[in-house]
């Protein structure tokens, strides 16, 4: 008697065991069929156990099917080892030292060209050479007597101009020349601390004075020096001078003959109180010195007066 071999029972599909949140699950492959063709008798081949849901995450990450799409249609794409990367920057780095080469050796070129080339002569000079003397001439030096520095670092009481005859001294004073310290000289002025530190700043040195009187007229001449190299000092003592003299004086200013910067101030305003009186001033400058005279009196000082006095000082200078 035949037997029929019954139909095995399919096997049932395995259920996957619920993957982590942080994983993807591989879903399982589908259960075998079995095939109706096959022949009465034989067992259907028995279906290939489930694969363990992690084993493929596990091994490699690129064979997930939802990170790799082409590993879910080729089964023998996750076998395969992954291509190498291509190093970056070789290029680039033959390009800069191509350009590199390129530059030196155009410069070398260009050097090796030039250098064998022959110099380009200048065009003559269109201005005419300079001529020195073959000897050095030296100006003479001056004699004592002509020297003017040697004149005026002597004594300088004896460049003042002599009292005329008849005249005295001053009642205080010994003679009619004498030497008067920064301070005695500072005291002349309305303000003797704030002229005494102009004095100081602009580097007085000495002050020569001259003064007599006959009368009612005093006649009172000075020579202030300043130190060697600020003959600026004289310079702005006759200017600060001269600024206010005018109003001082009320007389128009008259240049001095021949004397660049002189200038006299005729005494027509009439000064004083109870004794009322006449100044007339002038003023120059003669290199480190500085000339000023006065003259009081109680009548107008004519600016034929101041000019008399003030040319016979600077002559003697």
């Amino acid at each position: 008697m035949t037997t029929e071999a019954a139909d095995p029972p399919a096997p049932e599909p395995a259920v996957p065991a619920p993957a982590p949140a942080s994983e993807l699950a591989v879903p399982a492959p589908a259960p075998a069929i079995p095939n109706p063709t096959a022949a009465e008798g034989q067992v259907a081949a028995e279906p290939a156990p489930a694969a363990d849901a992690y084993s493929v995450a596990d091994l490699d990450p690129v064979a997930d099917p939802a990170q790799d799409p082409a590993a879910a249609t080729d089964p023998d794409s996750a076998a395969a080892p992954a291509p190498k990367k291509r190093p970056r920057g070789r290029t680039a780095l033959i390009m800069v030292g191509a350009v590199v080469l390129g530059v030196l050796g155009g410069g070398g070129a260009g050097y090796a060209v030039q250098s064998a080339r022959k110099p380009t002569p200048l065009p003559p000079l269109a201005v005419a050479q300079p001529k020195y003397p073959a000897k050095r001439v030296a100006a003479p030096a001056l004699p004592a007597s002509q020297d003017d520095q040697v004149k005026t670092d002597g004594d300088l009481t004896k460049l003042l101009v002599p009292a005329p005859a008849g005249m005295k001294p001053l009642p205080d004073q010994d003679s009619t020349h004498f030497w008067e310290s920064l301070a005695d000289y500072a005291e002349n002025y309305t303000k003797p601390g704030v002229e005494f530190k102009d004095q100081a700043d602009s580097h007085f040195r000495r002050a020569a004075v001259a003064s007599w009187y006959k009368g009612a007229e005093n006649t009172t001449v000075y020579l202030v020096q300043y130190a060697h190299g600020y003959a600026n000092g004289a310079q702005s003592e006759v200017t600060n001078e001269q600024s206010y003299a005018q109003d001082d004086t009320g007389g128009k200013p008259v240049d001095v003959p021949h004397y660049n910067g002189g200038e006299v101030y005729p005494g027509a305003k009439k000064l004083g109180g109870s004794n009322p009186y006449y100044e007339g001033r002038g003023y120059a400058q003669h290199g480190d010195i500085a000339v000023e005279v006065f003259v009081d009196s109680a009548h107008p000082v004519s600016a034929k007066t101041l000019l008399t006095l003030i040319q016979s000082q600077l002559e003697r200078l």
